[in-house]
């Protein structure tokens, strides 16, 4: 680094050894390496940190020349916008001219078979036959339970798990009551006088926190199996992870002691989901988004993990209410995925001779009334995993290519959140196809009779061409593609639609009195639907209410509380176009004269440091750019 030569340096040594002594020269030595080291450390800091700064800089010229030419060319040569994200060349989606079946695909990945399965509090899920394999030799995607058959017993009532000491004479059994004793359970049992109070986990992996009732001193304990004999289970969910058994009025203790023996040993189920982090909208800046996913998973399988959500895959039964709920398709099922949907029904309609009048949407195992549908013209079935993996792009996509019915078919005791979410996304729709003339019920649930049938002969003819596009195309693209042409053909598409609230379609309002053209919402829209710009006199806020999906983040950060979420569906004309949302004047530097910032926000600024201690000398640099504020 100093550019001394080897015999310097011999030469410099001796020297040393001469003046220090052969006893101190090894400590001077150390001693001289170490000052070398912290002068060489401190170098290669202070170099680096010029050019961090260096860069700094050239980024920060070239990302506001960027910006700049931007928004001018924007402002000069697009007077109508796509909104779509994706800008690649669509294509149609290919459907087969020949008549197939469209159940040959139904999902059996991994050699796993699915079927309805009752739970046994009534509710039903896509739920897994759990398939036995060897130990290291589940396949990549598939979710692996391991159980050596240690069961817990637990109830809120000691007497209840005394009527299952037949059932269990071996084996690890642990027995956990209020009032328990040893000398009622039989030789081997573990027993804890104890109430339990919560559980995670799932088959193979439980953790139950419980409560002695004498003390009242935690204990903790795990099991592979458990069997909840209390009144109200544990755990309250509408959907219970694998391994998990409660007993009520249909089901008998001894059912699920054969149920328990059944579960030992290594077993694998896929894995249902798919999660996109990149266009999840649950977190921007500390700042809580869109929680859809999180308030309708009954498996209680979905977490949030600060910008990001989780999803437990040994949780995850595969309802796929999930899927419904999301507004971006952050979150969809593995298989078959929405395109692959969407391909069944193209090939189902364009394998009949005359375009179906209703489509019927059967989750599998559903049993039908066959009679639904029959006065209002022809019918095909179309077969799907669960009826939440249908969503409302697909029903949209089905009235885009001339369907003028959707009927759906749901699984036999659907759970309680997914009802209920289906019922609000019913509700938003049936609001749509109202005002365009096509009645509540076009899309509608099956066995819901009602008198309102719509006359097929008052309905407008719409394309029969399958939808255009990219194979990649995730919810919001395919949503949108099917209202655009679906509006486009009908008479009502000129006009506003109100929505219901919560509604993941919609724009918002922008009081001009309060906004300060501050661009926080621009800047924290995860959708990308609202955009700040400025040129050499005006700053402007503009909205593209085609991939607004309602999540309430620019509400809830705007500092002026300036914003209010507007759920509707506007016309084709103007929801694919950048409509103005604010405009303001930009103030100019008191030194140079250069435009800086929008005069609202330097007069927020101003107004509230008035009182601040040198608010004079603070204005005054305000009023200045950057540039000048900092002498360059």
């Amino acid at each position: 680094m100093f550019d001394v030569s080897t015999w310097e340096l011999l030469i410099v040594g001796l020297i040393a050894l001469i003046v220090v002594g052969p006893e101190r020269l090894p400590r001077v030595v150390r001693t001289l390496g170490l000052w070398a080291s912290m002068v060489r450390a401190s170098c290669i800091d202070l170099n680096r940190q010029i050019q961090r700064e260096a860069l700094a800089g050239e980024v920060q010229q070239l990302r506001q020349g960027l910006e700049q030419a931007s928004h001018d060319t924007e402002r000069s040569i697009l007077d109508t916008v796509d909104i779509d994200r994706d800008y690649r060349q669509p294509r149609a989606i290919a459907t087969p001219t020949t008549k197939t079946a469209i159940l040959d695909d139904a999902p059996t990945p991994n050699g796993v078979e699915m079927r309805q399965e009752a739970f046994s509090n009534g509710s039903t899920c896509r739920t897994p036959i759990l398939t036995r394999v060897t130990p290291g030799r589940g396949t990549a995607n598939g979710v692996t339970y391991t159980s050596e058959g240690i069961v817990a017993l637990i109830s809120d009532r000691a007497a209840t798990l005394l009527t299952l000491v037949d059932d269990f004479t071996r084996g690890t059994i642990i027995a956990m009551a209020p009032g328990l004793e040893a000398s009622q359970a039989p030789q081997g049992w573990t027993v804890i006088d104890a109430e339990t109070a919560s559980i995670e986990g799932w088959l193979g992996d439980f953790r139950l926190e419980s409560v002695m009732t004498e003390t009242k001193a935690p204990r903790s304990v795990t099991a592979d199996i458990i069997i909840d004999l209390s009144t109200r289970p544990v755990l309250e969910r509408s959907v219970f992870p694998a391994g998990y058994l409660h007993a009520d009025a249909s089901v008998m203790p001894s059912d699920l002691a054969a149920q328990a023996g059944e579960l030992v040993g290594t077993f694998e189920k896929p894995r249902y989901f798919t999660y996109t982090p990149e266009i999840c909208a649950h977190e921007i800046a500390g700042q809580t988004g869109c929680t859809r996913c999180l308030d309708v998973c009954g498996a209680d399988a979905i977490r949030s993990e600060g910008a990001l959500i989780r999803v437990e895959p040994h949780l995850c039964q595969g309802c796929s209410a999930c899927t419904l709920a999301c507004p971006t398709g952050a979150l969809s099922v593995a298989r078959p995925r929405r395109l692959d949907l969407m391909d069944r029904m193209n090939t189902l309609i364009d394998g009949l001779e005359t375009l179906p009048s209703t489509l019927h949407v059967v989750a599998e195992g559903t049993h039908t009334d066959h009679d639904v549908g029959a006065t209002i013209g022809s019918a095909a079935p179309l077969e799907v995993p669960v009826i939440a993996a249908f969503g409302e792009e697909l029903w949209l996509a089905a009235l885009a290519r001339g369907v003028h019915r959707v009927v759906l078919w749901p699984e036999a005791g659907l759970p309680a959140d997914t009802r209920r979410l289906l019922d609000k996304r019913l509700a938003e729709v049936a609001c749509i196809t109202e005002a365009m003339g096509q009645g509540r019920d076009a899309i509608s649930l099956g066995g819901d009779r009602r008198k309102d049938v719509p006359d097929i002969t008052t309905f407008q003819s719409v394309s029969r061409e399958p939808l255009a596009v990219s194979h990649d195309s995730r919810k919001r693209e395919l949503l949108n593609a099917a209202l655009r042409r679906w509006q486009e053909s009908l008479p009502g598409s000129h006009e506003t639609l109100e929505l219901p609230v919560g509604s993941p379609i919609g724009g918002i309002s922008v009081d001009p009195e309060a906004c300060v053209m501050c661009s926080v919402c621009a800047r924290s829209c995860p959708t990308a639907s609202i955009r700040y710009g400025e040129n050499e006199q005006t700053a402007w806020l503009e909205l593209a209410e085609a991939n607004c999906i309602q999540c309430g983040l620019c509400e809830r950060l705007c500092p002026e509380d300036a914003i209010t979420l507007q759920p509707r569906l506007m016309s084709t004309e103007q929801r694919y176009r950048w409509h103005s949302l604010n405009e303001a004047p930009l103030a100019t530097c008191d030194a140079c004269g250069k435009p800086h910032m929008p005069e609202p926000l330097l007069d927020s600024m101003i107004g509230k440091l008035a009182a601040t201690t040198g608010a004079a000398d603070i204005e005054r640099q305000f009023r200045r750019c950057p540039a000048c504020r900092h002498g360059q």
